[in-house]
Parts: structure tokens; C-alpha cells; sequence
């Protein structure tokens, strides 16, 4: 596991990024919804969803309008755009509509939906519990009109959709949850304005999760150079994309043009957050995903090869040796090699089994051969999580 350790005296990157976030007209509310129930969000509003009880479905672009985003991060519409499809959301399921695009959260797929105005305009919500079967959401939202620039901007995918019974990092939000209830329950001077600062913490607790993550899809020493960078932007967006397709026929002018700037610019800027040039960064994107399918599939090298941008299999295995000191087929067959033999020599009490990360070290007891100075070594051979 990779651990930056930070000066307690020291922000880490998401406390410098979030601290700065404007959610201008920021309105919350606690609801109780009945059995049969939708609701209609226009573009330009961000909305959350925490589902605490119950279900439904998320419908991207409401009636058939999908949503784009624009260069400053705001969201358009357009009829050209396929629907996207309808997406399920269980208890426990956190929703943050990043772009503003238009949507609809209802309970069945084709249930009516009212407008969120109207709902949100009733200063009276619902506090007792209502049937077995109703669905029970904290709802929040601020408004993209009049923004020159989408504050969410910052390199999170169009829908965050993460879940506090499944990814332990939305824990801490259920202290806030229970609050929140017991706060609404109590209804005492002020509950109106507590449930909104409430939901705001909750908004952005699921914001950092998210932020976290997209660092971790990438074996990186310096994860806080990461996140800065993913989060920058200039380069977050065409780093993101650069990390979820490698394979693509990436060059550093298709690179700046994607950010909008010079080809100088970019490289400047790509290096003073990691360090080194894109291109270089690109080959090491690439290699971890070829050691991956090299460890964990059985598909062919000349497939592979493909598989992570090269034009033929030679060209791969040339920059694979020279990255990992080793040929494809060599590092097939060492890790063949450490399997079948991790599963056949029992391990003595309190002894540890090989580690998975070592990269062709050791195989006869006496070679060490390691991945070239100021790349990533044997960190960045582990599996994306």
C-alpha cells in the first residue's frame, strides 16, 4: 500500500481543494416518500441523493434530454446525445450529479415525477416514518445559474455513485446521517439550517471519497501529486482520460489540445505536478496495464499488445524489456513459476507468503532485477483497485 505521510500542521490536497468550494444557494431536505413517488431535476442544478431507506431508479437526462458538459464544466442539452440508461440505487447509495445535467430519481421506471422546486418549497417535510415500503432520502442541491465555471469541475466523473454500506470510506458519513434524523426528529430552533450545514458535510465527505479514488485506479509513490494533478484544471481532465485508455494513440500536441493550451504548456505543467514528461508517464500507464493482463489473463502477448497501444508485437516487447528487464513471455512465466510454487511449499507459522509484487526478483535465489531508476517499480505492478 502506498502511504503519503503528511505533516499534521500541513493540508493534504483535498482539504486545500474542498475548502474553496462555493455551492452558491445550497438548499437541503429530509424526505419521507410514499410508495409511488418521482422526482424532476432540471439542468443546471447539482443535486445529491443519500438513499437511507428504500430505492429506485436514476434516469439520466429526464425525458429523453441528455445532458453535455461544456469547457468551463457547465451542462448543456441536446437532443443528438443517446439516452443514457436508467441506473438502480439501493439503500445506502450516495448520488451526486457533478455536470448539473437534467435528471429524474423516481421509484419505478415510468412513475409521474413532479418538479424538485416544488417539493423543496414545502418548508413542512414529512418527519414521522411513513410505510415499510416508502424510500427515505437526504436531498441537496446548488445552482450552476449565473456561474461562469462549475466548482465541481475538478476532474469527478458526471455521476458520483458510491455506496456507505459497501465502500468503508463513506463510514464517517453515518455519524452525520443519525444526526441529522435525530435533529429533524427534534425539530428545536434552527433544525432547518443545522440539516443544511449537515448535508453539506455529507456532500463533501462523498466528494473526497471520490477524489481519493481516482487516485488509487493509478500505482503512484506520490499520490498527492497525483491528486493534485487530477484534480488541476488545465491537465486533470486529459489525465483522467489518459488513465482510463491508455491504449489510445496518445501524442503530448492531441494532449494539449484536449486542455486547451500550448504544447510547451502542457508538458510544463504535466511535469511540475508528476514529475515527469507525459509521454513517459503514458509508457508507465501502459506497462502497468500490460504486467496486469500478463499476470492475470491468459490472452495472447500479440493480443496484449493491442490491448495497451502498441501497433505491433515487437515494438511492446522492446519497450517492455527495457522498462522491466525482462521479456512478456519471461514475466509470464515467473509468475507461473512463483504460483506453483507458493502453492506447493506450505508456509511455516508466522511466515508470509512471497510477495505478489515482486517483479522477475529473485527467481534462482541470487538475480534482483528491478524496474529502471525513476519509474514505477514494484508498487506499480500491483493490480488497479
Amino acid at each position: 500500500m502506498n502511504v503519503y505521510l503528511m505533516n499534521p500542521l500541513e493540508s493534504d490536497p483535498v482539504t486545500e481543494l474542498l475548502s474553496k468550494l462555493y455551492l452558491p444557494r445550497w438548499q437541503a431536505a429530509y424526505w419521507h416518500l410514499p410508495t409511488r413517488w418521482g422526482l424532476e431535476v432540471p439542468a443546471g442544478i447539482v443535486s445529491m441523493y443519500v438513499i437511507t431507506r428504500g430505492g429506485g431508479w436514476f434516469v439520466p437526462g429526464g425525458n429523453g434530454t441528455s445532458g453535455t458538459i461544456s469547457g468551463n464544466g457547465l451542462a448543456g442539452r441536446t437532443s443528438d446525445a443517446p439516452p443514457a440508461k436508467p441506473i438502480r440505487v439501493i439503500a445506502g447509495d450516495h448520488l451526486i450529479t457533478t455536470d448539473g445535467g437534467q435528471h429524474q430519481l423516481v421509484r419505478e421506471l415510468g412513475s409521474d415525477t413532479e418538479p424538485v422546486a416544488e417539493r423543496l418549497s414545502d418548508c413542512i417535510w414529512p418527519i414521522l416514518p411513513g410505510p415499510h415500503d416508502s424510500t427515505t432520502v437526504l436531498y441537496g442541491q446548488f445552482e450552476l445559474t449565473g456561474l461562469s465555471i462549475n466548482p465541481l469541475a475538478i476532474g469527478l466523473p458526471s455521476l458520483i455513485h458510491l455506496n456507505h454500506r459497501r465502500d468503508r470510506e463513506l463510514k464517517t458519513c453515518l455519524p452525520l446521517l443519525d444526526l441529522t434524523h435525530q435533529v429533524i426528529r427534534d425539530a428545536a430552533p434552527g433544525w432547518q439550517l443545522t440539516v443544511r450545514k449537515l448535508s453539506e458535510l455529507v456532500l463533501i465527505q462523498t466528494i473526497a471519497t471520490q477524489l481519493h479514488r481516482n487516485t488509487q485506479s493509478v500505482d503512484e509513490v506520490d499520490q498527492s501529486g497525483l491528486l493534485r494533478a487530477m484534480t488541476d484544471s488545465v491537465i486533470g481532465p486529459v489525465l483522467k482520460t489518459m488513465i482510463e485508455t491508455p491504449e489510445s494513440p496518445w501524442t503530448v500536441p492531441t494532449m494539449a489540445q484536449r486542455a486547451r493550451v500550448s504544447k510547451s504548456a502542457f508538458s510544463d505543467r504535466f511535469r511540475n505536478f508528476l514529475g515527469r514528461a507525459p509521454l513517459q508517464y503514458l509508457t508507465e500507464l501502459r506497462m502497468q496495464k500490460a504486467r496486469r493482463l500478463l499476470r492475470e489473463t491468459d490472452v495472447e502477448i500479440s493480443h496484449i499488445a493491442t490491448q495497451v497501444g502498441y501497433e505491433s508485437p515487437s515494438s511492446f516487447s522492446s519497450v517492455f524489456k527495457r522498462w522491466n528487464d525482462c521479456s512478456p513471455a519471461e514475466f509470464r512465466r515467473s509468475r507461473s513459476l512463483v504460483t506453483n510454487r507458493t502453492s506447493t511449499r506450505p508456509l511455516d507459522r508466522g511466515a508470509t507468503a512471497p510477495s505478489a509484487d515482486r517483479l522477475y526478483d529473485g527467481l534462482d535465489g541470487t538475480q534482483d532485477r528491478r524496474v529502471p531508476t525513476g519509474v514505477v517499480g514494484p508498487a506499480g505492478d500491483r493490480p488497479a483497485r
